[in-house]
């Protein structure tokens, strides 16, 4: 394994002492300190700020995931350094590589800005500019944050406070929405005095508050949406799949803006503004207002993709098309206006809810008639649906091996209700990202022709296979239930490329091999109870 090429944003106050950070960034004034005294424990120096028994930590650490620094010559001359100046002309220039390497990444991303998590195991994932680390969102080159806000499921405090610390953010305003019981969270009096937190509680049995999203807002005004499938907890960001979406950054409005106006003001195409504001008030929750007021006072004309959330409701008359499956079908039919009936629509997550005794009770009605909908009068054909959900063998030869499975919580007692499910199971598999050996916790959907090398659109999502989560007509078809918070983001080509479809072949690259493999006889599907009978022996 080579040394990273990105310098860890403390230098030599760095008191880290996770394998994965030092995985991912270089710390010279440790390298140095192996290169002159090799296998042996330098002697305390004054110079370093961090406790001599955490460098002692650091240096072992060093010395077992890189072996070759041991074997650099050990009669060098002691490299001197200054506190204030650490190797002071190879850190800026390695520091100004990594300010730069984020940008650089969206860049690079544009126009779609649809990225996928680094996966620890994965070196080929650390060199891809289209990986991101949650530490690269936080990033100051990105923009000063003023204050930021964190709507998760489920959240790991002493995590996320490690990564806000290591970006140098830790004091600014924080504010956690999140929805899965959590202690360390509660009372109030566990967190220091700038962070806030509140849980939002399930308003239906079998709802969740399963929203990932991210709102930075920034010293001059501007704000940054990130959009993704990752909780924020650190075994998501470690050796599992997960995808993003990151926005571009929104400048506030022209002073001369009227007021009165503001949310019309700054919408792109998409309408995301407006969608974005009706799902932060959906909450009703005072401690949204000032990011409420943020939105407001941003110009969101450069983004192009459509926000497509769910909240809990029974939603009728004018709510019907604004949530879940409905809102997707009213997107689709009002840009989707080439004849696509043939092509199979593509399914993938990372959990299964109960879809009903057969195919057409919901999975190919009501939700595949959804995702299929057109501009085009309907064939009346029944979509060719492939779902993609790990199979047993996929879980044991992660990365993480059987401990990989913790992320897909599908249950064998839901699966004996709907065997039919199996007839539309693939197998996961991303080597083309390098990734086959990281458990998906990605959800997205799409359709592909058949040959493999177009897709009408494409949706990532936290939102998995479940009723729960995009809801489910009434009988009158006039009224859709729906139980959880979800939030995603509709990629439709007319609107970020200018074209009919997206080129899978040198435009936009699927988070999955294609073809798809289906699964063949004998092979099972991912069951939580199998990870669940492994701890319990």
């Amino acid at each position: 394994m080579s040394l990273p090429s990105e310098a860890c944003f403390f230098g030599e106050k760095c008191f880290r002492k996770n394998p994965h950070h030092f995985r991912e960034y270089s710390h010279p004034h440790l390298v140095a300190l192996i290169a002159q005294f090799g296998t042996t424990d330098p002697p305390q120096t004054k110079s370093i700020e961090v406790a001599h028994k955490v460098i002692l930590i650091q240096l072992k650490m060093l010395r077992e995931l890189f072996p070759s620094l041991v074997k650099a010559k050990r009669d060098s001359p002691p490299v001197k350094r200054s506190k204030l100046d650490p190797e002071s002309s190879q850190v800026a220039a390695n520091s100004t590589e990594k300010k730069s390497l984020i940008l650089r990444k969206l860049e690079s991303a544009a126009p779609f800005y649809f990225f996928l998590t680094k996966v620890k195991d994965s070196p080929q994932t650390h060199r891809d500019l289209r990986s991101v680390y949650i530490t690269e969102l936080l990033h100051p080159s990105l923009g000063t944050i003023k204050k930021s806000l964190q709507i998760n499921f489920m959240i790991e405090w002493a995590w996320l406070q490690m990564n806000y610390e290591e970006t140098g953010n830790q004091d600014k305003p924080l504010l956690l929405i999140y929805g899965d019981d959590n202690p360390e969270l509660m009372p109030v009096g566990n967190l220091p005095s700038n962070v806030r937190a509140q849980r939002v509680k399930p308003r239906y049995p079998f709802g969740t508050h399963h929203t990932k999203m991210m709102l930075f807002h920034y010293d001059d005004g501007s704000v940054r949406v990130v959009v993704s499938t990752a909780n924020l907890i650190g075994s998501d960001w470690t050796n599992r799949t997960q995808g993003l979406w990151i926005s571009p950054r929104c400048p506030t409005l022209p002073s001369s803006s009227a007021s009165s106006n503001l949310a019309e003001l700054g919408e792109s195409r998409t309408r995301f503004k407006a969608s974005l504001l009706r799902y932060l008030k959906y909450y009703e929750l005072s401690a949204l207002r000032e990011y409420i007021e943020a939105v407001k006072q941003c110009d969101f004309s450069a983004v192009n993709v459509f926000l497509i959330a769910s909240v809990p409701n029974s939603h009728r008359g004018p709510d019907l098309n604004l949530w879940g499956q409905k809102a997707l079908a009213n997107r689709l039919k009002q840009n989707i206006k080439t004849d696509i009936g043939h092509w199979p629509l593509i399914m993938q997550c990372s959990s299964i809810g109960s879809l009903g005794p057969a195919p057409e009770s919901w999975l190919r009605g009501e939700l595949a008639q959804s995702m299929c909908t057109t501009g085009q009068i309907s064939s009346g054909t029944s979509p060719n649906v492939k779902l993609i959900y790990p199979s047993r063998q996929n879980v044991m030869d992660s990365y993480d091996g059987i401990l990989g499975g913790g992320c897909l919580p599908y249950s064998q007692k839901t699966h004996l209700k709907q065997p039919w499910l199996r007839d539309y199971l693939h197998e996961w598999r991303c080597d083309i990202r390098h990734r086959s050996r990281a458990m998906p916790h990605i959800k997205c959907y799409t359709r592909i022709n058949p040959e493999g090398d177009k897709a009408a659109y494409f949706l990532l999502t936290s939102a998995n296979l479940s009723k729960a989560a995009w809801g489910s007509f009434n009988k009158a078809k006039d009224g859709l239930m729906i139980m959880s918070y979800e939030a995603g983001v509709l990629f439709l080509p007319q609107f970020v490329t200018g074209q009919a479809w997206f080129n899978l072949e040198n435009q936009f690259n699927l988070p999955y091999d294609w073809p798809l493999k289906k699964y063949e006889a004998g092979v099972k599907p991912w069951f939580m109870d199998y990870l669940r009978t492994a701890l319990a022996d």
